[in-house]
């Protein structure tokens, strides 16, 4: 049975990016970027002209007002920063469905991968030249979490999140294994209480993450109220880079 390495880590700060390449490009590099929906509502029009005709459907599916907004605001950003690296204009970009549902890119240009998350007001999106996940999560302290502990954590993680700041804690866990299943599109099944999330170094077996490559997992905070972590394959070192970009500027 083949074994994969999960690294996994934190982040105490993050060295939020204010300027970007006006064509970044990816080569070693794993890209966060972090686009604050709230700052872009007075732009709504404008974002909604880079959509296609589905996309704009699926936009209004929406019966919230502010979920339509984050679909325009999170939709318009991935086809712009994608844009950036890719030399496109952002409604020239066209999206394909791969294995297990997981969208990628359809291009004649370099191999770009990425991923999308959002909560509360802010919408991260993950660039990389190989496979790449991203989860974010709002620390809703009114949240239920204790119901799901047994079947989704393993005993070491349970003892990790009845600790003080428990909710914290629990989001933390849960981002780590949300990331790792968006990185291998194997989606929420019984092996998530078997995926890593604690600190450290892990050996696992393939079949648990659906991998046979290593994998990286860093965790940062967006805001006081909201976490996310990074999971990519790790063959090679990566830089990472964090952005925090209004997307009229980029």
């Amino acid at each position: 049975m083949d074994t994969v390495k999960i690294a996994i880590h934190y982040l105490d700060a993050v060295d939020w990016l204010q300027n970007a390449n006006s064509n970044p490009t990816i080569d070693v590099n794993v890209d966060v970027w972090r686009i604050k929906i709230t700052d872009h509502l007075s732009l709504i029009g404008q974002l909604k002209t880079l959509l296609l005709p589905d996309e704009i459907t699926r936009a209004g599916r929406y019966y919230q007002e502010k979920d339509r907004q984050r679909f325009i605001v999170s939709r318009a950003a991935l086809r712009i920063i994608l844009g950036k690296y890719l030399v496109q204009k952002p409604e020239n970009i066209r999206f394909e469905i791969g294995p297990n549902k997981k969208p990628f890119v359809k291009t004649s240009g370099p191999i770009i991968n990425y991923n999308i998350s959002h909560s509360d007001e802010w919408v991260t999106i993950a660039i990389s030249k190989t496979k790449v996940g991203i989860d974010t999560e709002k620390i809703d302290r009114s949240f239920a979490y204790k119901e799901i502990l047994a079947d989704n954590f393993s005993t070491d993680e349970i003892r990790f999140i009845n600790q003080p700041e428990p909710m914290e804690k629990f989001v933390l866990l849960w981002t780590r294994k949300e990331a790792t299943t968006k990185l291998t599109s194997q989606g929420l099944d019984e092996r998530i209480k078997n995926i890593p999330s604690l600190d450290g170094d892990h050996l696992t077996s393939s079949d648990i993450v659906n991998s046979t490559e290593a994998i990286t997992l860093v965790s940062f905070k967006l805001d006081s109220n909201n976490l996310a972590t990074l999971a990519y394959e790790s063959e090679s070192q990566s830089v990472l880079r964090f952005y925090d970009i209004d997307l009229i500027s980029i």
